[in-house]
């Protein structure tokens, strides 16, 4: 058996487990109580470092929905669900939606934190790649220069996502044209080795 498919079936078994603890906790708690709402959250993050997009999708909807009502819909935890929400339709070939969807939580986040904030500026990456994956390599390269010059100002020329998102925009246009996988961020600050 290889390690992807251990590394799969130990995120299933994760995701199972959690979902056993949400049931008795939703009906003790409340199904939107802030720690319901995580378990839940921590049960979707896993399920998209698992690779299940499908599954993660409406939870993540479903989550975004609940964080809206329960603690407004330009809070930190309904962005954050929303962008994630995002992130399995661009996994699932949903380009156009995505593509919306990251423009929202962006134009939130910009208006809480700034054009040039950490999370303004991982949201324009995506939106970038994106659309170059998408091969609108015009509206990808304006996207992506315009984050490169934002990268220089805050973290300079040979910080390593600077020199990424040159690299990319160095790309020989014809290459461009060629649908590049999207390659979007894991989700809620874990890696696929947590």
């Amino acid at each position: 058996m290889s390690s992807g498919v251990r590394d799969d079936e130990r995120f299933a078994q994760a995701a199972e487990v959690l979902e056993q603890v949400i049931s008795p906790a939703s009906a003790a708690l409340g199904a939107e109580s802030p720690r319901v709402l995580a378990l839940r959250s921590r049960r979707a993050a896993i399920l998209v470092i698992g690779g299940d997009f499908r599954h993660a999708l409406p939870e993540f909807d479903a989550l975004a929905a609940a964080y809206a009502r329960t603690a407004g819909p330009t809070s930190e935890d309904a962005l954050e669900c929303l962008r994630q929400a995002a992130h399995c339709r661009a996994e699932l070939g949903q380009a156009t939606t995505a593509l919306r969807q990251f423009r929202q939580v962006l134009t939130h986040v910009r208006a809480a934190s700034g054009d040039a904030s950490p999370p303004a500026l991982d949201l324009r990456r995506n939106i970038g790649m994106l659309l170059l994956s998408e091969g609108k390599t015009v509206e990808a390269a304006g996207e992506l220069q315009s984050l490169h010059d934002d990268l220089c100002v805050v973290y300079g020329p040979r910080h390593e996502e600077t020199r990424e998102v040159a690299d990319v925009l160095a790309r020989p246009t014809r290459r461009r044209r060629v649908a590049q996988p999207y390659c979007g961020p894991h989700p809620i600050g874990l890696s696929r080795t947590a």
